[in-house]
């Protein structure tokens, strides 16, 4: 009886395991500025990234620059796009962006300038505005006379989003209650169990089979939400950093439920060489 209910308290956690791993991992990572940060931020070094920028910028200075200087303007864009530079104002136009991106994921309606119809577009105003005085200083035919460069880029689209704000709606809430809900019911349905060998192996099989579960819902989340959005490499780069940490911890929870295995089928193993030995003999013991 106990071994049976302590599976049920093991296999209920083991379905719960998949949105506690999400709640925890992708809740923080998005909620929490810095930690946003921390994950665009390798972003400005993508050669996508770095590409669309630098598309979207050339497109902006279309007609703005004499052809003869054009080949000089392309080279000062691309030198411009790959440095530490850059690299500043993407982070601070990631800062600019993170309430939207939040507000889009909890379906509140946005009113800064860098939410524009169905899209969050990331505004490369003043990246545009350092590159004309990079170019002024690295002496760039004209440069100075290039007027002031409004480019941007869209990220993600709304309706990409919206497919998935009841999903994250619902995992802020729990983000705190459920991973601590299911490493009670994982531990506790071991813990009560009479054979625990048994259990383990169960539960460690329930845990990689509902981890590999999650890892095939994020690469279907993925390829739904490029799908969705204008520029899929953009959505898919950004998809991609704020999802790392639920696939780092998926594979990380894959790993101790195979241990699980293990050692529970060296418990279950052990358990049986005891059952099936024989009793000790008892000498007997003769008085005068």
């Amino acid at each position: 009886m106990r071994t049976t209910f302590g599976t049920i308290l093991v296999l209920l956690g083991c379905l719960l395991a998949a949105p506690a791993v999400a709640a925890y991992a992708l809740v923080g990572e998005v909620t929490d500025r810095q930690r946003y940060l921390d994950a665009v931020e390798p972003l400005a070094d993508d050669p996508e990234i770095q590409a669309s920028v630098t598309e979207q910028i050339n497109a902006a200075l279309a007609g703005k620059v004499p052809e003869s200087a054009r080949s000089l303007v392309d080279q000062s864009v691309a030198s411009f796009v790959r440095s530490d530079q850059f690299r500043q104002l993407w982070i601070s136009v990631n800062q600019e962006a993170h309430p939207e991106v939040l507000a889009m994921l909890r379906g509140e309606e946005g009113g800064s300038l860098s939410v524009q119809g169905d899209a969050i577009v990331l505004d490369l105003g003043d990246v545009a505005a350092q590159l004309r005085e990079r170019m002024t200083t690295e002496g760039v035919p004209f440069a100075e006379q290039i007027p002031p460069i409004d480019a941007s880029v869209e990220l993600i689209s709304r309706p990409a989003v919206r497919q998935l704000v009841p999903a994250f709606d619902l995992l802020e809430t729990l983000s705190v209650v459920l991973p601590i809900v299911t490493l009670l019911l994982l531990v506790g349905g071991v813990l009560i169990a009479a054979r625990r060998g048994r259990v383990l192996i169960v539960g460690g099989i329930g845990l990689v089979v509902t981890m590999l579960l999650l890892v095939l819902f994020q690469f279907v989340a993925r390829s739904e939400v490029t799908a969705r959005s204008p520029r899929p490499e953009l959505a898919g780069a950004f998809y991609d950093a704020l999802t790392s940490q639920v696939m780092t911890i998926a594979w990380i929870a894959c790993g101790v439920g195979g241990v699980a295995v293990i050692v529970g089928g060296i418990a279950s193993a052990a358990r049986s060489r005891r059952a099936a030995s024989p009793p000790p003999r008892r000498r007997a013991s003769f008085s005068r």
